[in-house]
């Protein structure tokens, strides 16, 4: 190796070392997000932060789901009505019902009336809608869920024939009972004799408010009913207002 007077100056004189560039400081969350663009914001939120995002969803569901059956257990349901085959040309309309004998029976607004109307074909022309919805009519009644039926002539045969309702005359008061009397309809029950299953409450304020059409509309009560109190309130309230 040559040494020169330029090498030999060097080796006297070594050149300090090149310092390192001081690394940036790790930048928190926020701080990466706010010199982002919006566009690229909600990329990064979501390749990194969607298994939180759901898991914190799926929380608020389960939170609600019970919040909500932790609020409906604090109502109680006091009467269950449904009517069949209305052949009203009007849809019906439940408020003499939930609101006239609500404001009658002095409920609260936690004591519930629940109604709906069905239809339903019976014997060779019954549909598979119409099977869904006797079933549906018999776990209602079997569960102790149902307690009036407002139907016509078939649907009170029907299922008086099953032992469905309760002989009026037998469990109506001798007063109450002489104020129905006119009104009474009867079917053979399960041992084929005729019974008094039904009131006639055509006719009455309470049939056209509702919209039970213009036809016969029967009403009977549901044999194993356990709101006995709210039914013959019922009676009373559709036939002497």
């Amino acid at each position: 190796m040559k040494i020169t007077e330029e090498s030999m100056r060097q080796q006297n004189n070594p050149q300090p070392p090149v310092p390192k560039p001081e690394p940036e400081p790790e930048r928190s969350e926020l701080e990466k997000l706010k010199a982002m663009s919006w566009r690229n914001r909600a990329w990064y939120i979501w390749a990194y932060y969607k298994v939180h995002m759901a898991l914190i969803v799926v929380a608020v569901l389960i939170l609600q789901v019970v919040a909500t059956s932790i609020y409906r257990s604090t109502f109680d349901t006091v009467l269950s009505c449904m009517v069949v085959n209305n052949a009203s040309r009007e849809e019906i309309n439940f408020s003499p019902l939930q609101e006239g004998f609500a404001s009658f029976q002095n409920l609260s607004k936690k004591e519930l009336i629940n109604a709906e109307s069905v239809f339903v074909t019976y014997g060779d022309s019954a549909s598979e809608l119409s099977y869904a919805t006797m079933a549906k009519i018999s776990a209602l009644i079997f569960s102790k869920d149902l307690d009036i039926m407002i139907g016509d002539e078939e649907t009170i045969r029907h299922f008086a024939a099953l032992s469905g309702y309760l002989d009026l005359e037998k469990d109506l008061s001798a007063e109450f009972l002489a104020l129905v009397q006119d009104r009474l309809f009867y079917a053979e029950g399960e041992d084929g004799s005729l019974h008094a299953y039904a009131i006639d409450i055509s006719g009455t304020d309470f049939a056209a408010d509702t919209h039970l059409g213009q036809g016969s509309s029967l009403l009977g009560i549901v044999s194993n009913t356990t709101r006995r109190e709210h039914t013959d309130a019922l009676l009373r309230y559709i036939l002497t207002p």
